[in-house]
């Protein structure tokens, strides 16, 4: 496994002194598959629930089915096109390209979007890229959860 050389970022919030780990992405997402959650009909409706796709769309339409993803926040990302949003509403989605990831270790939902929003992935294509490329990708963290709060806020406001 490469190593990624600096243990602490450049700059920091006053009062944070320890490392930072280097760690998967794969080991800080829960996946979920979205095939429960995946709408049967595309004739949608003005109001109800909400049918999400990563892109700059976001919400495609309503629908009144109610097998819809409750466990939130999370964030929903398209497995062609590297696009995440971050979701606090129950939904549902059209594709089983999406994706559905909540953290692992309880770390704030906000700080693991940022974390996506700001890693760098290469494209390959029209391909399936989170079990092949995001999952394994290298990323440092801090391992306190208060870091984690503050860099999600300050990215969050920019």
């Amino acid at each position: 496994m490469k190593k990624l050389e600096q243990r602490v970022p450049n700059l920091r919030f006053k009062g944070f002194t320890d490392d930072w780990e280097q760690r998967k992405l794969g080991d800080l997402f829960v996946y979920n598959r979205p095939d429960k959650y995946m709408v049967q009909d595309t004739n949608y409706i003005d109001s109800g629930t909400p049918v999400l796709t990563a892109n700059k769309s976001f919400v495609l339409g309503y629908t009144n089915e109610n097998h819809t993803y409750n466990k939130l926040p999370a964030i929903i990302f398209d497995d062609f096109t590297l696009e995440n949003k971050f979701v606090k509403f129950p939904f549902m989605v059209k594709s089983s390209a999406i994706k559905i990831l909540n953290s692992r270790n309880d770390q704030p939902m906000m700080f693991m979007y940022q974390l996506l929003q700001h890693s760098r992935f290469v494209h390959e294509g029209h391909s399936r890229h989170y079990i092949s490329i995001v999952q394994r990708k290298d990323v440092m963290v801090p391992d306190n959860v208060e870091e984690q709060k503050k860099i999600a806020t300050l990215f969050s406001r920019i």
